[in-house]
């Protein structure tokens, strides 16, 4: 059993004695499910609690299965994005503050290894996360809305995945470089919130950018196909994401060098 292999066990264990294997899915399935569910009963909804006058009739067209899933992933976008920096942001930091990264590497063991089976933690349950939530939120959507191809479906997520693993691995590499959990959640948050607020208004200009991947995932959803510029977002987010890795690997090798 090679040394990474151990690691990734560790990491993964550890995920299940505080629960975060569990509680992370659920949050995302109640995100996944909440939004089929609340646009099928919006107009009972609206008038129980929306105190229209009597006699008044309600009338708002169903939305269509693809405009309630890009609303999920909307969701996962905001809250589901907070959600895994969260609970990610001290994968490094947490270890270094508490002494158990110095002891681990005692061993010793590649600074590639450690870095990489937490990266690979990471992405373990973030996928789970995502398919699993997404799942729930399809079901829903065919059971109350309608039914939406599940090529459509399998393509989006893929992409949308991808802008995940971004996330993830941006929160490992601040979590490398600093030690605070709350400053590595704030800078990461903070750079990927501005990430997609730059990518957003500049449009076309940006077509390389990550963020760009939750724009061809609506693409996906509503024609089939992503929109222009998609594999060249594809290669800049794979790219960047290799970079990233290897930029922590080396700055943990220095800073446990230093210490």
């Amino acid at each position: 059993m090679t040394q990474w292999t151990v690691l990734y066990r560790k990491e993964m264990t550890e995920m299940v004695r505080n629960y975060k294997i569990l509680w992370v899915p659920i949050v995302f399935i109640l995100l996944g499910v909440m939004q089929p569910v609340s646009s099928y009963y919006m107009p009972e909804i609206l008038d129980t609690f929306g105190g229209l006058p009597e006699g008044t009739i309600l009338e708002m067209p169903t939305p269509t299965g693809e405009d309630v899933l890009m609303q999920v992933l909307s969701n996962y976008g905001m809250l589901g994005v907070l959600i895994l920096v969260l609970s990610a942001m001290g994968v490094v930091s947490a270890e270094r503050q508490s002494g158990v990264a110095g002891m681990v590497m005692i061993k010793p063991v590649p600074y590639s290894s450690y870095i990489l089976s937490k990266w690979a933690g990471l992405l373990t349950i973030t996928l789970i996360t995502l398919f699993i939530g997404y799942a729930a939120s399809w079901y829903y959507t065919s059971l109350l809305i309608e039914t939406v191809d599940f090529e459509r479906i399998f393509q989006s997520v893929l992409i949308y995945s991808i802008w995940l693993v971004f996330v993830v691995t941006l929160t490992l590499f601040f979590s490398t470089i600093m030690k605070g959990n709350g400053g590595v959640a704030f800078v990461t948050i903070f750079v990927v919130f501005g990430l997609s607020a730059v990518t957003s208004i500049l449009g076309e200009n940006m077509k390389w950018s990550p963020a760009a991947m939750t724009e061809h995932t609506g693409q996906v959803l509503l024609s089939g196909e992503p929109g222009s510029g998609f594999l060249l977002g594809f290669i800049t987010t794979i790219a960047i994401i290799i970079v990233v890795l290897i930029a922590s690997i080396q700055i943990f090798k220095q800073k446990e060098l230093l210490e």
